[in-house]
């Protein structure tokens, strides 16, 4: 097979023998390899079916892949404009038959991309170590493992049939062919490239929107390679930074798993342009909007990538300004629309864009607030009013609950103008951070084998990390031994004698009974699932405990949450291992004092 310039589309079967000889590129627009190991294995399992077929018509058969569509470039290079992800594979798997292939007197056809040449490197030689630089390594080292795994388990003979029937060439015996689809020299294969993608669950908007701007017609025939490298770069550098996990919460608080981050960037741009969002297709709708942009008349795909870095470049500057990071960054993971906060920005100074977020924040808190009926009248009597009757009973009121802690957070760590520490709304939506009971709830006692299990564990821990070995340590000794490892309980005597032990430790450290304000705010903290998992029905001494060695650890822990088990809010530290109504009273105040520093019109945070 010699590349030539066809006049014409040319559509023929090609054995992948007859690819050995080529080079190929990958040209810029298109994303990079995303192949998972399922997919690897699915195509491995399918020739391996197609080896162990009886041949029921005589002379050659052959196993067919799906379309590699390509065109002539000078020099030679086939230009791969769909089914890189196939050829990528067959290069993986050719690499890992090489002894076959110099058994043979041949070599694996090269494979190049136009501007990530060290993918390129990277496929010669595949490195564990190499693996995490970037994403397409982190592909293309899974799907070489998942070769490597599956030739595992082929004995010698096996896997010679293999290398036998994907290097034949087709004359005789089994062999392995693709559909050879070379397009015509006047086709674009940008949007030959999109025409053949678009509606596949494979390519995504953002990898569809790529095409669209790399095209050759976006460009000056002068430096016209030099032009869409630039952007091609550019682009990859905006996709690095929204991998940083703590600018990426930032900016999103949904839920969607971006395959390429930048496509949320192009979904905001839209979202200011609601007319025509609406008249695109609901099917890719964010690449149709940028389709009928980019071919408009008069359109300048140049300046739009332009608009589109100075609308990534101004978040960016947000999330490095460590007020604006926190208010817009609340505002976001609040479930705030982005749209509407740029629109602000767009049109206030610096300073008053600040007060109009603080002002945005306070009105969306006292709407969802109960018994506040005048968000105008005096801050501090509306949050008292409105804080005061949360109640985490009510199912519908842990949204609230929810944001007014976190602004709790926010709030604390602006206090102060000189400090450094910024909130972690990464760890915050990773670590599913949500509300928890400071005291532990009397109506929450432990039951079941697991529950009663930890919690006296917990308990012995305790006392022995206190140096307290007195009855009641040896009484929960006594009650672990009776559980043993086993799932049933043991009879009445056990559970009177763990109901006994259970009250007594309650009244020494969390007070008797049930406290009216348990499910109210001054009892309520933030902490992250795997905390949580571990906390229970814990007494306070023990949830402080582990709060405390979290902290220790290095594990990020609410800076509210840290001070409240170190009991910062309460103005009599007499009884360190509990927490009193009047500790209850004493965070409740601190909540509301830091939040009418945050929102109020007079003070506000500093500029």
């Amino acid at each position: 097979m010699n590349a030539h310039a066809a006049q014409t589309p040319v559509i023929r079967l090609a054995a992948i023998e007859a690819l050995l000889d080529q080079d190929f590129r990958v040209p810029s627009y298109q994303r990079g390899y995303r192949w998972t190991p399922h997919q690897v294995n699915e195509l491995l399992d399918d020739v391996q079916e197609f080896l162990g077929q009886q041949d029921n018509a005589q002379g050659p058969s052959f196993y067919c892949l799906q379309p590699v569509v390509v065109r002539s470039n000078p020099g030679g290079i086939w230009e791969v404009v769909d089914g890189q992800q196939r050829l990528t594979t067959i290069f993986l798997i050719l690499h890992h038959l090489d002894d076959a292939l110099a058994w043979r007197g041949r070599r694996r056809f090269r494979l190049s991309y136009e501007t990530r040449p060290a993918s390129a490197d990277f496929l010669e030689n595949i490195r564990s170590e190499d693996a995490r630089r970037n994403i397409d390594f982190h592909y293309m080292h899974q799907a070489a493992q998942a070769i490597e795994a599956w030739f595992a388990k082929c004995d010698a003979d096996a896997r010679a049939r293999f290398a036998d029937c994907l290097l034949n060439d087709g004359s005789a015996g089994k062999c392995v062919k693709v559909i050879w689809y070379e397009l015509a020299p006047s086709e674009d294969p940008v949007q030959a490239f999109t025409r053949l993608n678009v509606g596949k669950i494979a390519l995504t908007d953002a990898e569809l929107i790529r095409a669209l701007f790399l095209r050759d017609g976006n460009f000056a025939a002068a430096g016209n390679w030099q032009e869409r490298s630039a952007l091609a770069q550019e682009w990859d550098e905006i996709e690095s930074t929204l991998q940083d996990d703590d600018f990426w919460y930032f900016l999103y608080g949904g839920t969607h798993c971006y395959a390429n981050r930048i496509e949320h960037i192009f979904e905001l741009i839209a979202c200011e342009d609601s007319d025509a969002v609406a008249a695109a297709p609901a099917l890719h709708a964010t690449f149709h909007f940028w389709r009928r942009r980019l071919e408009a008349p008069g359109a300048d795909a140049r300046n739009e990538w332009l608009k589109v870095k100075q609308y990534f470049m101004r978040l960016h500057e947000w999330f490095r300004d460590r007020t604006l990071y926190h208010l817009v960054g609340y505002l976001v993971n609040d479930g705030a629309e982005m749209a509407a906060i740029r629109k602000d920005a767009a049109t206030l100074t610096r300073s008053a864009f600040r007060q109009g977020l603080t002002r945005r924040i306070r009105d969306r808190l006292l709407a969802r607030l109960p018994a506040v009926q005048d968000s105008a009248a005096d801050l501090k009597a509306s949050l008292c009013a409105g804080l005061g009757a949360l109640n985490y009973e009510s199912s519908w009121q842990h949204r609230a609950i929810r944001s007014v802690l976190l602004l709790f957070n926010i709030a604390a760590l602006l206090e102060n103008a000189k400090a450094t520490m910024r909130f972690p709304f990464s760890h915050f939506r990773k670590d599913n951070w949500d509300i928890e009971h400071i005291r532990a709830r009397a109506s929450a006692t432990p039951s079941g084998s697991h529950e009663l299990r930890d919690w006296l564990g917990d308990l012995v821990r305790y006392l022995d990390s206190v140096g307290m070995r007195d009855g009641v340590r040896c009484e929960a000794d006594k009650l672990l031994a009776q559980l043993g490892s086993g799932e049933t309980l043991p009879g009445p005597p056990f559970s009177d004698a763990f109901q006994d032990l259970y009250r007594r430790v309650r009244e020494t450290y969390d007070g008797a009974g049930e406290l009216a304000d348990d499910n109210f705010l001054g009892n309520l903290t933030l902490l992250d699932a795997a905390t949580n998992r571990g906390y229970g029905n814990a007494m306070f001494p023990i949830k402080r405990s582990k709060i405390i060695a979290r902290d220790r650890d290095g594990v990020f822990v609410p800076p509210c949450t840290r001070n409240v088990f170190l009991k910062c809010y309460s103005r009599r530290i007499d009884h360190l291992s509990g927490w009193s109504p009047d500790d209850r009273t004493d965070y409740f105040d601190a909540i509301v004092a830091s939040l009418v520093k945050l929102l109020d019109d007079e003070t506000g945070v500093t500029p």
